[in-house]
Formats: structure tokens, C-alpha cells, sequence
């Protein structure tokens, strides 16, 4: 496990650039957030990329858009709540169109008792219980634990330790350049610099989904709603 130190230095250095992370890289850290303040900024950003989505998600699959919002709403909460059971096992739109899925199709059976006779409106395209089956085979992936493995390999022993000392101890840079007898012209300050370019193009790029195997584009094409 990685100590409290890695936590807070990769935490700091992902939260400060949300919007060029991927979704992978922000579920990773979300599970390592140490504070509720990085915790919200990060859902909050996934809430922003896919609100639009849901809403159009549940306005498809209930054929009511009036209650598309609410029900978003609630797809969130949903998500939030059982945000510990996504191990990865694909895409993070896939496992929250899922739960969309789910929920709407149990709003839908809610309605029906009612006397207004939404259930009538359930479509006939939604088949199954679970929703998986709208989607290709998902393959069992590696853990969350691997994208540790992936920034270890990635820093060097003495960019990890700077960047630990800077961001989870607070030490200043020419502190740090002393402290560890730093000959080079810009101290402590390249290797925070290396660290961060590494760590930036880590969580941006389409290599953290190496870590999951998602399903090709096509899977969402039905209910993306772009």
C-alpha cells in the first residue's frame, strides 16, 4: 500500500489539473483523497462530465423528460454512495450508465403502481435486470493497486521522496536542496518538476485505461446522448 506521503504528493499534484485528467485517473484518486474539500472537487468534476449525459439517459429511457433532472439527481447519490463497489472492471460511463440503467427501470415499475400509468411508457428495448447486457463482455481487469505500481515505475526514488517531502511535509524546495545535498543548478525544484510532468501525463492520458478493459465506443453509442 502506498504510505501517506505518496497519497498526499499524488493527490495534490492530480487535483490541481481535474479537467485534464482522465476518468480513471480521477476515480483512482478519489479513492485516495485524505480530505473531503479534494473528495467533493473531484466528484464534482465527474458530476460535471457526465451530468449532461445522465440527464439525457434518463430522459430516453423513461420517455419523460420532466423528470430527467430529478432523476440525475439521484443517479448521483447512487453513485456516490456505492462508489467503493467500482473495482474497475470497465469504463467508469459504463459502470455509471449501469446504475442509470437500473435506476430508471426501477422508477419505472415505482410509476406503474401509480395512477398516473407511467409504466406504460417503459421501452421495449431495455431487456434484463442488471443492464450488463447492453453492453460487450467486459473482461475482469487489474486492480486499482496497479496504477500504484505504475507511478512507483514511473518516479525515481529521489523524485518520490522530494515530492513526499514537499507536498505531504511542507518543506520548501531550498530546504530540501540543502537537506539532501543537491548539487544540480535547480535543486529540489527539477525534480518536482520531472515528477509533476510525469505524474500530469500519467493521469491525462489513455494509459491509466490500461488498467481497465472498457468496451469499444459503440457500447455507449445507444445511450450517450452526445
Amino acid at each position: 500500500m502506498p504510505t501517506w506521503e505518496a497519497r498526499v504528493a499524488v493527490c495534490t499534484i492530480g487535483s490541481q489539473q481535474l479537467r485534464e485528467n482522465s476518468d480513471e485517473a480521477l476515480i483512482f484518486l478519489l479513492r485516495n483523497a485524505l480530505d473531503q474539500t479534494t473528495f467533493d472537487d473531484l466528484f464534482h468534476e465527474l458530476f460535471r462530465r457526465y451530468h449532461p449525459r445522465v440527464t439525457a439517459w434518463c430522459a430516453r429511457m423513461t420517455r419523460d423528460p420532466e423528470h430527467a433532472l430529478d432523476l440525475t439527481q439521484e443517479v448521483f447519490l447512487l453513485a456516490f454512495r456505492r462508489l467503493d463497489s467500482f473495482r474497475g472492471e470497465a469504463r467508469f460511463g459504463t459502470w455509471l450508465y449501469a446504475i442509470t440503467r437500473n435506476h430508471c427501470l426501477n422508477t419505472l415499475k415505482k410509476w406503474r403502481t401509480e395512477p398516473v400509468k407511467r409504466g406504460e411508457l417503459i421501452p421495449f428495448d431495455l431487456r434484463g435486470s442488471h443492464g450488463m447486457e447492453v453492453h460487450f463482455a467486459m473482461e475482469r481487469s487489474q486492480s486499482f493497486e496497479n496504477m500504484w505500481k505504475l507511478i512507483e515505475a514511473r518516479l525515481s526514488p529521489l523524485e518520490a521522496r522530494i515530492m513526499a517531502l514537499h507536498y505531504a511535509y511542507g518543506l520548501p524546495l531550498a530546504a530540501i536542496t540543502r537537506q539532501l545535498m543537491l548539487s544540480n543548478p535547480s535543486g529540489a525544484k527539477a525534480y518536482i518538476v520531472s515528477a509533476r510532468r510525469k505524474l500530469s501525463a500519467l493521469l491525462r492520458c489513455d494509459e491509466t485505461k490500461s488498467l481497465t478493459h472498457g468496451l469499444p465506443e459503440r457500447a455507449m453509442a445507444g445511450g450517450a446522448g452526445h
